[in-house]
């Protein structure tokens, strides 16, 4: 049947209507598919950069004669379309180009924009620098706007989710090397004083995993076997630091390794790192990683560069779609950090990067309760964070807990598979690791990535029947908050019972609100009960266990603890947690004052066979004195119980103070709960 005239320009005017109410802003409407950066600097000592840059688009809606790109802080010289000069207008931050006649949709367009000028820096953190003897990018400006900074140094639309591919020409004294993402192409010398340099980026990037550097360099060449193929590794380094940088990058193959071998192959044409003179981190440029020449000759950097590294999986081969979403670019990172260790080293040295971390997380979340938000929508200054980082590597470690590691990983294998070279929301995320692991993760993700706070866990008492010849255990579990009204559902946990032997055998339960209790049926005799021995959820606590053989002092930093062995007659269970809340049922007697939001729980087996004084740590800070309401160290003092149900008893202890802390020392250590208080 033939269609009305008026009812087709109806149905025209709506898919225009349409079109025009999709494109939000300018950064809506093209899609670049490359840029050509062609850059002059060649003269360092006069701060300046000439450069053209060929952007390829292809319009995303209809009818546009006006395009715009993202550009700060340099001057527009000219624009061109085929040969042609086009009009152009520019504000602080947006090129406007009137491209003469209409593009249709998916029309693909090339124009050349021409400039000049001394690029920016960030007030805080990331930009272009240019110094007489170097130039180099940092492509996030962490108080920019977005914080995407490929504007500062070409035009480009500057945002996490336009990828594009990449050449680089870049021109500089003869004494220098540039260094830029991809594979070099070519190095011409133009004459006795300049060279050109040229890099083709094959694999799409958005713009802020762009960049550039230019220094006396030289190149130290290797290349490192991967699951699929051979991989060039090259580090630009400072002429002078040769020897240096080699200790430092003496582990760049474990660090590739390790992240190969947990989420899949190495998607990149080369393993990439640059030195340049910037003290404030690193920078994950795809490829090209910057990082501060003043790590080489040390090991100290070793976690940064691995984290750096593991961006080529979290970040650069699948790119967090918005600012919210920044948690799965650097809370990732950082839990790789300790993916790293753990490959390098084994599962205690795994552990203790976890513990490290979960430790300042909780100490400044307890010191700044309302800066402790929520991991998803947290404000733009908060972006790169503590919260995002330290937290977010926290979850990470708890989702493996929540997962088990074959699901988790094999899971993590796919994303990587189905979302490479694209951006992804959390809520994505969450989707993908959900269908490959047939488990539903929405209680975790609403608790623990969109909710503040944390919750503690903990045991609150437990009964033991004997009947025959077995054992009847009843442990109840409660569930605390922190900084959160609502309770964490569907969280799995474990039982550790000790036997004689000290041999640990775990029991699963799932506590999906306040309290659970969990029975529990034996066929040996408990001398130990105790929750999450494993710390595979990052809750409000810290702990740590070993079997002790001798005499020595044990550190147990985390926990804010050590155990000096006086006498020892045979191997010993010791476990402590640091718990990061105040104690439950705390009976205040008349002349206290108040509990510290912190209180230890000490295990430990066959008192008769050993004896060990132990140390509390107190570090001292105004917020301690207000917390436990006195103004005076010695107001303050140590109280134990030996569970919940008993009443608080202070301690005979010494007190000492060294840099800041205070240190109460108990010559004799028992099983039990030990708090600070206050006493009027």
């Amino acid at each position: 049947m033939p269609i009305k005239k008026s009812l087709i320009l109806s149905v025209l005017f709506f898919i225009g209507f349409v079109a025009k109410s999709q494109e939000k802003n300018h950064r809506d409407s093209i899609n670049v598919l490359h840029y050509a950066i062609n850059l002059d600097l060649s003269k360092l000592s006069t701060k300046q950069l000439n450069g053209r840059t060929d952007i390829t688009f292809v319009s995303v809606f209809g009818n546009k004669t006006l395009v715009k790109f993202d550009f700060e802080g340099l001057v527009t010289d000219e624009i061109k379309l085929k040969n042609k000069s086009l009009k152009f207008s520019q504000t602080a931050d947006v090129l406007s180009i009137n491209l003469n006649s209409q593009i249709a949709i998916n029309d693909t367009v090339t124009i050349s924009i021409f400039y000049h000028g001394s690029p920016k820096h960030d007030k805080s953190w990331g930009g272009f620098f240019i110094a007489s003897d170097y130039a180099y990018n940092y492509g996030v400006g962490m108080e920019a706007t977005p914080p995407n900074y490929g504007r500062v140094w070409y035009p480009c639309i500057d945002n996490f989710t336009d990828r594009a591919t990449y050449d680089y020409y870049v021109k500089t004294s003869n004494k220098y090397k540039a260094a830029c993402p991809g594979l070099l192409q070519s190095v011409d010398n133009q004459d006795e004083e300049t060279k050109n340099f040229h890099w083709k980026m094959n694999q799409s990037i958005p713009t802020y995993l762009s960049s550039v550097a230019v220094g006396d360099y030289i190149v130290i060449k290797d290349t490192v076997k991967g699951i699929d193929r051979i991989i060039p590794i090259e580090l630009y380094v400072n002429s002078d630091q040769e020897k240096q940088a080699i200790i430092t990058f003496e582990n760049v193959k474990s660090f590739f390794h390790a992240f190969e071998s947990r989420f899949g192959p190495y998607r990149w044409d080369k393993i990439g790192y640059v030195s340049t003179p910037f003290e404030q981190g690193a920078m994950e440029h795809a490829t090209n990683i910057a990082y501060s020449k003043y790590c080489n000759g040390t090991s100290s950097c070793e976690s940064t560069l691995a984290h750096e590294l593991s961006h080529h999986w979290f970040g650069d081969l699948v790119t967090c779609r918005t600012e919210k979403d920044m948690w799965l670019n650097e809370g990732w990172a950082r839990y790789c950090e300790a993916i790293y260790y753990e490959y390098k080293d084994g599962k205690i040295a795994y552990k203790d990067q976890i513990r490290k971390n979960h430790a300042e997380v909780l100490n400044w979340a307890q010191l700044n309760p309302n800066s402790f938000g929520a991991l998803y929508g947290m404000p733009h200054s908060e972006t790169y964070g503590s919260v995002v980082y330290n937290k977010g590597g926290d979850v990470a470690h708890t989702l493996r807990g929540q997962m088990g590691d074959s699901l988790f990983f094999s899971s993590l294998k796919n994303y990587f598979k189905a979302y490479a070279f694209k951006d992804v929301s959390v809520a994505d995320f969450k989707d993908i690791l959900s269908r490959n692991s047939l488990v539903d993760l929405t209680d975790f993700f609403d608790f623990w990535i969109y909710n503040p706070g944390f919750p503690h866990f903990s045991i609150n008492k437990f009964t033991l029947e004997q009947k025959d010849f077995k054992y009847i255990l009843q442990v109840e579990i409660l569930q605390r908050l922190i900084n959160t009204n609502k309770f964490a559902k569907s969280t799995k946990l474990e039982i550790g019972v000790l036997d004689k032997n000290l041999k640990m055998t775990k029991f699963p339960v799932v506590i999906d609100g306040e309290s659970v209790t969990k029975s529990i049926e034996l066929n040996f005799e408990p001398y130990l009960v105790m929750l999450d021995p494993d710390e595979k959820v990052s809750d409000a606590t810290t702990d740590e266990y070993m079997v002790i053989t001798e005499k020595s002092t044990y550190d147990f930093n985390s926990e804010l603890f050590s155990l000096s062995i006086n006498r020892i007659e045979k191997p010993i269970f010791f476990r402590i947690t640091q718990n990061w809340i105040n104690p439950l049922n705390q009976k205040i007697n008349p002349n206290f004052n108040k509990f510290e939001d912190k209180y230890w729980e000490i295990q430990f087996t066959d008192k008769d066979s050993f004896n060990a004084g132990g140390y509390f740590y107190l570090p001292l800070d105004k917020n301690l004195y207000d917390n436990l309401g006195t103004q005076k160290l010695q107001n303050i003092k140590l109280f134990y119980r030996k569970n919940n149900q008993e009443e608080w008893l202070q301690v005979n202890s010494e007190i000492q103070v060294q840099n800041g802390t205070v240190y109460f020392y108990v010559n004799d250590i028992n099983n039990g709960q030990y708090a600070f208080a206050s006493v009027k």
